[in-house]
This record gives C-alpha cells, sequence and structure tokens, in this order.
C-alpha cells in the first residue's frame, strides 16, 4: 500500500499544530504572568551597579524590551483576553551574528494558576545584521485575566524583564 505524499504531508501538518498547541489547563505549555502592581516593568536582575547580569559581563545585552500585539505595533502593557497573540520584543545592543537570547514566560498572577508559574520558554540565536528579536505566544481562545511576566537571558546572562496584564 502506498501513501499519498499529500495526505502525508498533511499529517505531519497536523502532527505539528498539536505538538504545538496551547493547553489552559496544562501551565507550562502556555501563556501566564505578572503582577499588575509592575505592569509595563522592564527591569532586569540588575546589580549593585544597576546593570543587569548581562551588561556586566559586557558584550551583547538588551537595550529594551517591551510587549506588542504584532512584530510592527507600538509598545502596550495592557492586552484584552481576546488578542490572541502577545508579542515580546528585545533591542539588542548590538548585532552580533550567534547571539542567544531567551524568552521565558510566566504566570504572575492569574487565577486558578500558581503565583510566578513558568510557562514556557522561547530560544532564539540571532543572525546577520539581526539586532531586534521577537517572541511571541498564541492561545486559541481568550486569554485568563491576570498579570504576566517575560524574563530574558543574552548568551546565558540574566536580562531585562516585562509585566503585562491581560484586562
Amino acid at each position: 500500500m502506498r501513501l499519498h505524499p499529500g495526505l502525508l504531508a498533511l499529517g505531519l501538518l497536523i502532527f505539528a499544530g498539536l505538538a504545538c498547541k496551547f493547553n489552559v489547563g496544562n501551565i507550562n505549555s502556555g501563556n501566564v504572568g505578572g503582577n499588575a502592581n509592575t505592569a509595563a516593568n522592564t527591569s532586569g536582575a540588575s546589580n549593585s551597579s544597576g546593570k543587569t547580569a548581562a551588561e556586566e559581563a559586557g558584550g551583547v545585552h538588551i537595550d529594551e524590551l517591551y510587549m506588542a500585539k504584532s512584530q510592527n505595533s507600538d509598545k502596550v502593557d495592557t492586552f484584552s483576553p481576546s488578542d490572541r497573540t502577545v508579542y515580546a520584543i528585545a533591542k539588542l545592543s548590538e548585532a552580533k551574528p550567534g547571539t542567544k537570547v531567551k524568552f521565558t514566560w510566566f504566570a504572575g498572577d492569574v487565577g486558578g494558576y500558581q503565583r510566578n508559574s513558568k510557562i514556557q520558554d522561547f530560544d532564539i540565536t540571532t543572525g546577520p545584521r539581526e539586532n531586534i528579536v521577537y517572541a511571541h505566544l498564541m492561545l486559541p481562545r481568550d486569554w485568563p485575566a491576570g498579570t504576566y511576566r517575560v524574563e530574558t537571558e543574552v548568551n546565558g546572562k540574566a536580562d531585562k524583564e516585562v509585566w503585562y496584564e491581560i484586562k
């Protein structure tokens, strides 16, 4: 029996879609996080000098981190539950190929979920002339109301974080 290539491709596409699907019942594969009192905070894990670990290490670090509704939209700190995709956008201090940027989403204060639960990691390695990095999470239904946090690392060193709210 011979499988039709189109059916095989469709099956692989469905499998990939199911593997990436977020399930709100499993916080580790979805989107949640934050603290209502610190929405839009873009600080990082800084030390006594006021610099993040990535800045202290020298080299590439994040100059600016913010949330947006698309790759090309303005900064926002509040989303509607019906905004199915949320973007974290990091502007790097320089474009250096091979820079590793890690985005980690957390549930800050979201009803029904443990406070500060890790949701998902998103790892990116930059290419040539790439100094703006995008990460996004999607939910196929309305987001649970609450606050969320995205933390970043550059080349394994803690850098900036940003809080946002779904209301």
